[in-house]
């Protein structure tokens, strides 16, 4: 089910003409940027999930924290991306199906934090999100 959630992330926010304008086209990736992407990009990680969906069908819903990192040369740039981060995936509800099994996700936006990644020099912003996942 995480690997849907990925894709309709990815998706959503590909599709969001304000993030693509601070973001870049198809620079959306899971957990790490390729070697040779120029920045800006965005990662998503998907973490803390809680009341697992079980395959005995006991469970009918979960919840799932999602990070969603910006990554820029310039700290107005990661603004730029937050907001427009914000704005695509905030209270977004999407209908997907996995292995035969329809769910609904519904995203709300939780907390935003700045960083700097000195190594490499580079502004970033943590944008966290919780995802309920129900079993429909």
């Amino acid at each position: 089910m995480f690997q849907a959630i990925g894709k309709e992330i990815t998706r959503k926010l590909n599709t969001s003409t304000e993030f693509v304008t601070a973001n870049g086209n198809n620079k959306v990736f899971p957990v790490i940027i390729p070697q040779g992407v120029q920045y800006p990009a965005t990662t998503f990680e998907i973490m803390n999930v809680s009341n697992f969906l079980s395959k005995g069908n006991s469970l009918n819903s979960c919840d799932v924290s999602i990070r969603i990192a910006c990554f820029a040369d310039s700290y107005f740039t990661t603004y730029n991306q937050a907001k427009a981060t914000v704005e695509a995936l905030d209270l977004f509800k999407v209908n997907y199906t996995e292995d035969g099994i329809s769910y609904t996700a519904k995203f709300r936006f939780e907390t935003l934090d700045d960083e700097y990644f000195k190594s490499a020099e580079k502004f970033y912003k943590n944008v966290i999100f919780n995802c309920l996942i129900i079993k429909n």
